[in-house]
């Protein structure tokens, strides 16, 4: 599966932005999503977010709403990743 996603710094932390279909902004759906979209930013919490008709909807472990009003999606600089693939790196060797 195909998504956009980004990084982005609201008031200087960042999280990660994933754009997906709406069906993956509601709480059973999304928790497969969230686990691949981790495994590219494994440092960085994830929201998923669908584009509506109306503006967004989103999900996220953590509270969205505030973030929303700040997202600008017309001025990040999206990425395509295939999250049906492992992410780079997950399955190299330990360094030990």
């Amino acid at each position: 599966m195909l998504i956009q996603v980004t990084e982005f710094a609201p008031h200087g932390s960042p999280i990660a932005v994933a754009i997906v279909d709406t069906a993956y902004t509601v709480k059973g759906a999304a928790e497969p999503v969230l686990k691949k979209v981790a495994e590219y930013f494994p440092a960085l919490p994830v929201m998923l977010v669908s584009i509506e008709a109306n503006g967004f909807r989103a999900y996220a472990p953590f509270q969205t709403g505030e973030l929303l009003a700040l997202l600008q999606l017309e001025q990040l600089h999206f990425q395509e990743i295939d999250i049906s693939l492992p992410a780079p790196g997950k399955d190299d060797p330990l360094p030990f």
